[in-house]
């Protein structure tokens, strides 16, 4: 296994642990942001190990996603919808003018919520995926925040 693929899926799950914490703050624009950073980590490790090659410099998931199907990876129609709207959240939680308004006001309580569920659901898909090519697993304490 390329060893980026094991420090993209790490960071992935720190990225999951700031959002869960920001979402403990009610940052929702920011959690959801951090969700949307930790599925694209984690995409970018399959993306290492299904195409053995380095992922292109996107923050577009659907993009790395399409890139990964084609190599023979497919995840569930439902949770490949969930992952095409975390898109958004790459700049709507945090920029004014693609908000259409304040970042903090635009992005709701459920919209980290979903972000939160989808990159918890992904994260765990691509470390079992990781897992069944020789990943010895991410550690616990990354794993749970600690």
């Amino acid at each position: 296994m390329r060893r980026e693929a094991v420090f993209w899926i790490r960071e992935a799950w720190a990225d999951l642990c700031s959002a869960k914490v920001l979402y403990g703050a009610r940052r929702w624009n920011a959690s959801a942001f951090y969700g949307h950073q930790a599925v694209e980590k984690a995409l970018k490790s399959l993306y290492f190990v299904a195409l053995r090659r380095e992922p292109p410099k996107t923050h577009v998931l659907t993009e790395l996603y399409r890139e990964i199907k084609r190599a023979g990876i497919e995840f569930s129609p439902g949770l490949e919808e969930r992952i095409a709207e975390l898109n958004k959240f790459y700049s709507v939680s945090r920029y004014p003018d693609a908000a259409a308004g304040q970042p903090y006001e635009v992005v709701t309580k459920g919209d980290a919520d979903r972000s939160l569920k989808t990159a918890e659901e992904v994260l765990e898909l691509v470390e079992n995926l990781l897992r069944a090519v020789g990943y010895e697993g991410t550690p616990e304490d990354i794993r749970n925040c600690k």
